[in-house]
């Protein structure tokens, strides 16, 4: 065990498991814990805002994809940057459209592909509700150091890093 000790949440089952396992790769355990339980409270604040705008996780996702997207994306492309089934995408756009946030178009390029795009009002909302999220989460985060957060951010993208690159072809 490191010098976080086993008084919090986390360190708690990491103790337990180092004690009951300890062939297990410990540190590797601590970290997706680590990982998990900061996702769960980031979510839980965030989850609390999407209810009052009537938004489920995946459509803020949608939004918040299409608000910082460069270009009208197509459902392939949403799909794959927010790792939904296509299945499961296409009932969010539903969703999204039948509340008039998206609308759907030809693609000028490819007559048989649609891209997405956000109407006025999903523009607005995107912005407001991105907003009221990531002041949720600063408050939350606002509970520990500046500096931690920020050498959380730098680890967590040095973990990242190799993990978001494509594997090798081979040959």
């Amino acid at each position: 065990m490191t010098a976080r000790g086993e008084t919090d949440l986390v360190g708690g089952v990491v103790a337990w498991w180092a004690q009951n396992a300890p062939e297990l790769p410990i540190l590797t355990i601590e970290f997706t814990k680590r990982v998990a339980r900061m996702h769960a409270l980031t979510d839980r604040v965030t989850v609390a805002v999407l209810a009052d705008f009537g938004l489920s996780r995946a459509e803020y996702d949608v939004l918040g994809t299409l608000l910082t997207a460069d270009a009208h994306l197509k459902p392939s492309e949403l799909s794959s940057r927010l790792l939904l089934t296509t299945g499961g995408l296409s009932n969010v756009l539903r969703s999204l459209e039948r509340r008039g946030l998206t609308s759907q178009s030809s693609d000028a390029s490819d007559g048989r592909s649609r891209r997405v795009v956000l109407t006025a009002e999903g523009k607005k909302v995107a912005e407001r509700v991105v907003r009221e999220v990531v002041a949720a989460q600063h408050a939350l985060l606002g509970k520990t150091g500046a500096a931690d957060v920020e050498a959380a951010v730098t680890a967590l993208a040095a973990v990242l890093d190799p993990l978001d690159r494509p594997a090798p072809k081979e040959v």
